[in-house]
């Protein structure tokens, strides 16, 4: 296993580095730059804003120094937009925000996903099943983009029950709704999987071996049957858990959190090329990370995988 453990480590890293590259270059590919506007600034004031951030040094010489930065003192630099303002400073305003209300949609996705496949997979073909399908096939057709302004409409123009968006610290109130939005379509795809697994080991020999031995069911399910029905659930839970803690736009936008993902577009739109490298990295270092996570949690589960 810790052979696995180092394998998997061993590319994650190289991954990270031809990332930012790739990033890197595309970014200096693109037409224009972070000070080009429709009123162009005199050539002189021009040349020493790029002097003053470096940009006009060659691409390959600004890529090495930034990689050092990042990789030596995790520094992303000055923002190109916000003149008081680093990276840094940004990214950490936004992502505990973003990783608030994407951990408790990704608790709550994967509670009531694995547990509405599960049954739906126990009780095939009964009222409880079809219940069950019915509920993920409504959720997996309204995306977060849907839900978030229906829920506004129902729970705080309608009702008067929720507020209709900002943070003030994460109380449960402003909670309620980006959570909702935001975990819905992943809890179905989760029961949707959980289900056809389950299905899948309960008709396995080893089950029938089991229950020819006079095994309850419950002890069937939980010992024998939830093990091996996990492993595609967790192949999909790595990503799906990196896709909410790094926000939606969506949620940001409707609910004005403040998180990661509206200051993402922001700085798209703003050609702040700093902010988006920097959060670029942090995506995807975080799905990297997650994805091996799930190697190994795979390998853990069914050791042929270790092979």
């Amino acid at each position: 296993m810790i052979n696995f453990i180092i394998r998997r480590v061993g590319i994650a890293i190289p991954t990270m580095l031809i990332l930012v590259i790739f990033s890197f270059s595309m970014m200096h590919l693109a037409p224009g730059g972070p000070f080009t506007s429709e009123r162009p600034l005199p050539p002189q004031v021009l040349a020493n804003i790029q002097a003053k951030y470096g940009l006009d040094q060659p691409v390959w010489l600004q890529m090495v120094n930034y990689i050092k930065d990042v990789v030596l003192h995790f520094d992303f630099g000055p923002s190109f937009r916000f003149k008081d303002r680093t990276v840094n400073d940004i990214i950490a305003q936004g992502f505990p925000v973003t990783l608030t209300y994407g951990w408790w949609s990704f608790v709550v996705a994967v509670a009531v996903g694995v547990s509405l496949g599960a049954a739906a997979a126990i009780f095939h073909n009964s009222w409880l099943d079809y219940l069950a399908v019915g509920v993920s096939i409504g959720a997996q057709v309204l995306p977060n983009c849907v839900m978030a302004p229906v829920l506004v409409l129902v729970f705080t123009l309608w009702l008067g029950w929720l507020p209709g968006g900002g943070w003030h610290g994460g109380q449960w109130q402003y909670l309620v709704m980006p959570v909702i939005a935001l975990s819905t379509s992943y809890m179905a795809s989760i029961a949707r999987i959980t289900r056809s697994s389950m299905l899948e080991v309960l008709n396995s020999n080893f089950i029938r071996t089991a229950r020819a031995k006079g095994l309850s069911k419950p002890r069937i399910i939980i010992k024998h049957a939830l093990k091996p029905t996990m492993l595609p659930v967790i192949s999909y839970l790595g990503p799906a858990f990196v896709g909410m803690i790094t926000g939606s736009v969506v949620i940001d936008v409707y609910f004005s959190t403040g998180g990661i993902g509206q200051m993402f577009v922001n700085s798209a739109l703003s050609r702040d090329y700093s902010v988006m490298m920097g959060i670029t990295i942090l995506l995807g270092s975080l799905i990297i990370l997650f994805n091996m996570i799930v190697d190994i949690l795979y390998a853990w589960i069914d050791p042929k995988i270790r092979l």
